[in-house]
C-alpha cells in the first residue's frame, strides 16, 4: 500500500500532539536542522530531503566536509528508507532573490555540457556516500539563469539513467515547468519523465499566474487530486507521496490528508 507522508511545519507538529493523524512519515527538510528532525521523530518516521546548503550537484566542488559531516549526522540520525534531493541547478551560485524561485545573473550560468556533467559526476558519488536508495527530485522552470536545462524531461531522463538512481516527482514542479515552458499539457511533460523509475511523489497546489506559474505550496485542489491519481496509474515503483504544504490550519490539514487517503485507497 502507498504511504502518506506530510511536510513538516508548526502546524503538523501541533496537530499530532493533540490527536492521530492517519499518515505514516514525516518529510524533513536537511536545512530545518537537528532538533526539528527530532522533533519529527518523536512522532512518526521520517523522509529525509536534501542536503544543508549550499550543496548543489552542478556545483563544482558541491561535497564540502563542513556540510557533509551535517548531513551525515541527519542521515544517521533519521533513519530514513531513502535520501531525495535535488536534481540540480544551472548556474553557481544561485539563490532566492527578488521573489519565490531561484535566480542568478547571466555570468553565473554554466554550459549544458558542464550541468549534466558535473550532476551525473557527483550523482554517483552521493548516490556511493548515502547507503541508501537515492532519489532526484524535478525542478520547477523559470527564466532566470537558474534552472536551464535540468527541466527539459530528455535531461532528467539522461541524469537518472546515468546516476543510477530512482527520481522523487514534484508534481507541482512538473506542472510548473510545463507551463512556463510552452509544453502542449502537463500530461504529455510528465509522460516524458522517467515515471517508471519514481519512488516518492511530492504534491500540492501550484500559483497558477496569468504568464507564470510559481511554486506556492498551496493545499490541493480536487484537480491536484485528479492529476495525482492519473500520475499513479502510470509510477509502478510508486511507494510514497507526500503533502508539502506549510501554511494550514488543523482543520484543513485533516481534511487534506483524508482526501489523500482516498485517491491513494483507489491505487
Amino acid at each position: 500500500m502507498i504511504k502518506l507522508a506530510v511536510t513538516n511545519s508548526d502546524t503538523l507538529f501541533g496537530l499530532l500532539a493533540s490527536q492521530p493523524l492517519d499518515i505514516d512519515f514525516i518529510k524533513v527538510d536537511a536545512d530545518k536542522g537537528m532538533d526539528n528532525l527530532r522533533q519529527a521523530l518523536a512522532y512518526k518516521p521520517v523522509l529525509l530531503h536534501d542536503v544543508p546548503d549550499p550543496f548543489w550537484l552542478n556545483y563544482e566542488s558541491p561535497f564540502q566536509d563542513e556540510v557533509m559531516n551535517k548531513a551525515r549526522a541527519l542521515l544517521d540520525a533519521a533513519q530514513s528508507p531513502w535520501f531525495s534531493t535535488g536534481i540540480g541547478a544551472s548556474a553557481e551560485p544561485q539563490a532566492h532573490r527578488f521573489g519565490p524561485y531561484r535566480e542568478a545573473d547571466a555570468s553565473q550560468l554554466q554550459p549544458r555540457e558542464r550541468v549534466i556533467s558535473n550532476i551525473i559526476k557527483h550523482g554517483r558519488r552521493l548516490k556511493d556516500w548515502v547507503g541508501v536508495p537515492l532519489l532526484l527530485e524535478n525542478y520547477n522552470y523559470h527564466p532566470t539563469n537558474a534552472y536551464e536545462y535540468v527541466c527539459e524531461p530528455d535531461v532528467v531522463q539522461q541524469v537518472i539513467g546515468e546516476v543510477g538512481c530512482e527520481m522523487l516527482l514534484d508534481l507541482a514542479h512538473a506542472q510548473i515547468s510545463a507551463h512556463n515552458m510552452g509544453w502542449p499539457s502537463i500530461e504529455e511533460y510528465l509522460q516524458a519523465l522517467p515515471l517508471d523509475k519514481v519512488r516518492e511523489i511530492h504534491t500540492n497546489h501550484p500559483i497558477r499566474g496569468s504568464n507564470a506559474w510559481l511554486d506556492g505550496h498551496q493545499p490541493m485542489q480536487q484537480r491536484d487530486l485528479d492529476l495525482l491519481a492519473w500520475t499513479m496509474e502510470r509510477t509502478p515503483m510508486l511507494e510514497a507521496v507526500t503533502l508539502e504544504v506549510e501554511d494550514i490550519d488543523e482543520p484543513l490539514l485533516v481534511e487534506q490528508v483524508a482526501a489523500l487517503r482516498k485517491v491513494l485507497a483507489g491505487r
